[in-house]
C-alpha cells in the first residue's frame, strides 16, 4: 500500500478511537463557544443600535471581523493544539512508536494520518459554527461572508495544522507548551507588528486574504501597516509554501530521527 493509502487508514482509525465522551465534549465545546459569544454579541448590537444602526455595512463589518477571529484565529487554532501538536508525544507515551518505527513507511503513515484528523476534526468545528453564526446575522446578506470564512478556516487548518505537527516533532517532549508558546509571541503578537517580520506569520496572510476576498478597503486603509497591501495570490502561495516546508520538515524529522522510548526517556 502507498503511504496516502496508509495515512487515509491510520486517519480513519484515528476518527473511530476518537469518538469518546471527553473528546465529542471537547468537539461540541468549540463549535458552541464561539457561537454562543457571537450571539450575545449580535443580541446587544440589535438591541443598542437599533434596526437602521445595525443594518448598516460598518457594522456587518465588525460583525465579520468579530467573526474571523472568533473561528479561523481562535478556535481552530485551539483544535489544532489538542490534534495536531501530540502526534509523536502521544505515541512515544503510549510505548507504540518503536513499532512504528519498525514498519515500512510507518513514521510517515502516522504523521501525516494524524495530520488528517486534525484537519477533518478542527474544519468540522469551524464549518458547523461559521454556518451557525451567519445564520443569526441573517442568511440574506451573510451568504458571502460564510463562504469566506469557510475558506479561511480551511486554509487556517492546513497551514496551523503543518506547523503544530513540525513544533510536535521538533519539541515532542512539551509540544503543547511550545505551541501555546509560539501562537501567544508569533501568532498573536508578531503579526500585528507593522514591520516586515508579520509577513511571515500565517494569521497575516489569513487577515490580508478576508480584507481582500470581502472588498473591506475601510479595514485596509486604517490597518495597512499590519495589514500590508500584498494581493490575495501571495498570501495564497505563502500560505502553501509555509504548510508544504513544514510537512516536509516534519516527515524528514520522523524519518531520521531516534525518537527515545517512554523506558529510555
Amino acid at each position: 500500500m502507498t503511504t496516502l493509502a496508509l495515512s487515509l487508514d491510520v486517519m480513519l482509525f484515528e476518527l473511530r478511537r476518537s469518538l469518546t465522551f471527553g473528546r465529542m465534549a471537547a468537539w461540541g465545546i468549540l463549535i458552541l463557544f464561539p457561537v454562543a459569544l457571537f450571539t450575545t454579541l449580535n443580541i446587544l448590537m440589535r438591541v443598542n443600535m437599533g434596526p437602521e444602526a445595525y443594518a448598516s455595512p460598518d457594522v456587518f463589518q465588525a460583525l465579520g471581523v468579530t467573526l474571523y477571529f472568533l473561528i479561523p484565529e481562535v478556535c481552530c487554532l485551539l483544535g489544532l493544539l489538542l490534534w495536531a501538536t501530540p502526534a509523536v508525544s502521544t505515541e512515544i507515551e503510549g510505548q507504540t512508536w518503536v513499532y512504528l518505527a519498525l514498519r515500512k513507511a510507518g513514521r510517515k503513515s502516522v504523521l501525516l494520518g494524524k495530520y488528517l484528523t486534525s484537519l477533518v476534526w478542527t474544519f468540522s468545528t469551524a464549518l458547523i459554527s461559521i454556518t451557525i453564526c451567519c445564520c443569526v446575522v441573517g442568511p440574506s446578506v451573510s451568504w458571502e461572508l460564510a463562504m469566506v470564512l469557510w475558506a479561511i478556516a480551511a486554509l487556517s487548518c492546513i497551514s496551523h495544522g503543518a506547523l503544530f505537527i513540525l513544533i510536535g516533532t521538533l519539541f515532542y517532549r512539551r509540544s503543547i507548551v511550545t505551541a501555546v508558546l509560539y501562537t501567544v509571541v508569533v501568532e498573536l503578537g508578531i503579526s500585528f507588528v507593522p514591520a516586515v517580520i508579520n509577513k511571515a506569520t500565517i494569521n497575516f496572510r489569513l487577515r490580508g486574504l478576508m480584507a481582500e476576498w470581502m472588498g473591506w478597503e475601510n479595514a485596509r486603509s486604517q490597518f495597512e501597516n499590519v495589514l500590508g497591501t500584498d494581493p490575495a495570490w501571495q498570501h495564497l502561495l505563502a500560505l502553501l509554501l509555509i504548510a508544504v516546508l513544514c510537512l516536509g520538515v516534519s516527515l524528514y524529522r520522523v524519518e531520521t530521527t531516534e525518537y527515545p522510548t517512554q523506558q529510555e526517556g
